[in-house]
């Protein structure tokens, strides 16, 4: 097979169109792909296919190991980006052979998602609301994207791509659209969380906000972005002294759900887990949840 005269950037420009157009891969997982390659490429300086080989990505991936201490999880994820990419080459007749695909995978460590025990949720959406802000709004605001995480589960990109036409508190249920993996799904509202949305909701009718999106900027009439949530999360971790991410809320959210009694099946379907396997791992979180299981022992 001749060697290709088509950069490496121009090749991966190609295929992440095809990843938009057919695939209907969202922007995150387009612009992961972008910044993995980039690394990859500013580090090796290579740029023709017929460059790569499996020596290459072996060095490349050890160094990331062994020196910027990957997890094994970083490792099987970048090793999953670029293996699709040239599994694309391959098809394509730009290379001859995967140089990827018989790199062996680093076993995955077993671990407990980080999380909030019930107390130290309570501690942060009381936080939330009583913070020192200039605007009234904010606290209410800001009250509501703490609760819809922590009562709903919602992920941060699903928070701020939130429209007002997806919270029906009439019904008490919230549509995501599109969620992770390209999935609908429908989630219960609980009392707790509609007070809080609908306290939000009536001081955003007293600004008269008109923005489709369901939380908003402060001053102005625009959606939120991940850097608000961000900011938000910063300052509260300042004001509990807790370390945790926005994430964690979504862990505590199955967490507490769990310790509340709700079966493992309706969680992962709250969740949006595509697997229930990867809702099960909360079961390790809570020692109280864990201790209801001891107590049921026929010979307790």
């Amino acid at each position: 097979m001749e060697a290709s005269t088509q950069t490496i950037q121009h090749l991966l420009f190609r295929y992440l169109q095809y990843c938009e157009v057919i695939r209907n891969y969202s922007p995150y997982t387009i612009q992961g792909y972008k910044d993995k390659w980039k690394l990859f490429l500013r580090e090796t300086k290579v740029e023709y296919p017929d460059e790569l080989s499996r020596e290459l990505f072996e060095s490349w991936f050890f160094k990331g190991k062994l020196e910027r201490k990957w997890s094994s999880s970083t490792f099987r994820s970048y090793l999953k980006h670029f293996n699709q990419v040239c599994v694309w080459m391959v098809k394509e007749g730009v290379l001859e052979v995967n140089p990827v695909e018989k790199m062996e995978k680093p076993k995955m460590e077993t671990r407990i998602p980080k999380t909030l025990t019930q107390s130290e949720a309570v501690l942060v959406l009381d936080a939330a609301y009583h913070m020192k802000y200039t605007y009234t709004f904010e606290k209410y605001r800001n009250r509501g994207i703490v609760g819809i995480m922590l009562l709903a589960g919602l992920r941060r990109k699903e928070v701020f791509q939130l429209k007002m036409a997806h919270v029906d508190l009439e019904n008490r249920s919230l549509f995501i659209e599109q969620g992770k993996g390209g999935k609908d799904r429908v989630i219960p509202i609980n009392t707790r969380l509609a007070s809080i949305l609908e306290e939000y909701l009536k001081d955003r009718k007293r600004l008269k906000k008109q923005c489709i999106y369901f939380f908003t900027a402060v001053q102005k009439d625009l959606p939120i972005g991940p850097r608000c949530i961000n900011n938000l999360m910063f300052k509260l971790r300042k004001t509990t002294k807790l370390n945790f991410s926005s994430h964690t809320l979504r862990h505590a959210f199955a967490r507490l759900m769990l310790e509340g009694g709700v079966d493992i099946y309706t969680l992962s379907k709250m969740m949006g887990h595509a697997k229930i396997t990867t809702t099960t791992i909360y079961l390790t979180c809570s020692v109280q949840q864990m201790g209801k299981a001891a107590e049921m022992h026929c010979l307790n």
